[in-house]
């Protein structure tokens, strides 16, 4: 599968996009990266892309009254109350704040981003692309990984299917057991789906011996078990205090050092087919660009202004969120892939043109 944008510019921009989110709970700042993010789904939507959006978007936006009520009836702390509630009355009992509101909201509308990133992200990026992302010497945990991951979706269509089928023989699902005739099939349905897959698997060779010879296994295996070993020495030290930082440092570094001998040896055994190879388009290189950029001033402002990013409506802070000029002049670059994606609309037809004595092909199909 092609996508839109590179891949490692894709994962670029999904980390730059993340810290901010995680970094803030301010809701003016968050309301703009789902701007943003809404305006990235509208537009890399394609024609084949599953449907059922518009309930996902229902179910994200049921979430921040959820976090406001749950908020609100166990958090009791603020100088803005606006009712109160028994104090006998257990966990709940107490005063409610519009500083419990103004936060729910704010982890509400924090939640909501996080899942329409993953969402965006998973548009250009999906298990077939990860999977090459994957090292080499990792194939085979990514590959079951992969599997495992859509695995579920298959399921879900093929319960559905069968729920169907039953329903037009005149099953009628009334109670709980009515549902137990879709468990046969789908057990069914699912083990003729490992076994043709496994068959595929084996036919391309999957789980063979590598190229790499006795001697450079043994050790891989060696250097991991160092490796292992140094992480341990490593957080053992830091236990007990007794040595300085200095030997806890050269443990890590160590074990770190011996992980990535062992997994480039390992990896050297292990062959990979490509059949597709990835494009760098204009296009990839405006959205480095643009992601770096973001990335940089991001963790800049976090470092020396952190005050920008903060917000917090319990006293002594202020309930009204503050909105800087540096973080909302470049938190729009979000929207970035919005700008440069290629238009999905479809083109229409130009109109049949008739020609003197000639009649079209509608009128002749007709």
């Amino acid at each position: 599968m092609r996508g839109i944008f590179h891949p490692l510019v894709w994962l670029l921009w999904f980390g730059s996009v993340l810290l901010p989110i995680l970094w803030t709970r301010n809701p003016l700042y968050l309301s703009l990266i789902i701007g943003a993010l809404l305006l990235n789904r509208w537009a890399l939507q394609r024609p084949g892309d599953p449907t059922g959006w518009q309930r996902v978007i229902g179910w994200m936006l049921g979430l921040i009254p959820i976090a406001v009520l749950f908020n609100v009836l166990t958090v009791h702390y603020g100088q803005h109350v606006w009712a109160r509630l028994p104090h006998t009355w257990p966990l709940i009992g107490g005063i409610l704040t519009w500083e419990a509101v103004a936060f729910g909201l704010a982890n509400g509308l924090r939640l909501m981003a996080l899942i329409l990133l993953f969402a965006v992200f998973y548009l250009d990026m999906p298990s077939a692309r990860w999977l090459r992302l994957v090292p080499r010497a990792f194939f085979q945990a990514g590959l079951v990984t992969s599997i495992a991951v859509t695995f579920v979706p298959a399921s879900v269509s093929a319960a559905r299917d069968i729920y169907e089928a039953q329903r037009l023989r005149g099953h009628r699902f009334r109670r709980v057991t009515d549902y137990a005739p879709l468990l046969a099939p789908l057990v069914v349905d699912s083990l003729e789906r490992s076994v043709q897959l496994a068959q595929a698997l084996a036919i391309r060779g999957f789980g063979a011996e590598g190229s790499s010879s006795p001697r450079e296994r043994l050790l891989g295996q060696g250097m991991l078990w160092i490796a292992l070993l140094c992480f341990l020495g490593g957080m053992v030290t830091s236990l007990l205090r007794q040595s300085g930082q200095a030997v806890q440092g050269t443990c890590f570094l160590m074990g770190a050092v011996l992980w990535f001998l062992a997994m480039w040896l390992r990896s050297r055994g292990v062959k990979r087919t490509r059949y597709r190879t990835w494009l760098w388009r204009p296009r990839d290189t405006w959205l480095l660009l643009g992601s770096s950029i973001l990335l940089l001033l991001t963790v800049g402002t976090a470092l020396h202004a952190p005050e920008r990013w903060f917000y917090y409506p319990y006293p002594p802070y202020d309930i009204w969120p503050n909105f800087t000029w540096i973080p909302g002049a470049f938190l729009p670059l979000i929207a970035l892939p919005a700008v440069l994606a290629p238009s999905a609309r479809p083109h229409r037809s130009p109109a049949p043109t008739r020609r003197k004595g000639h009649p079209t092909q509608q009128e002749v199909t007709s």
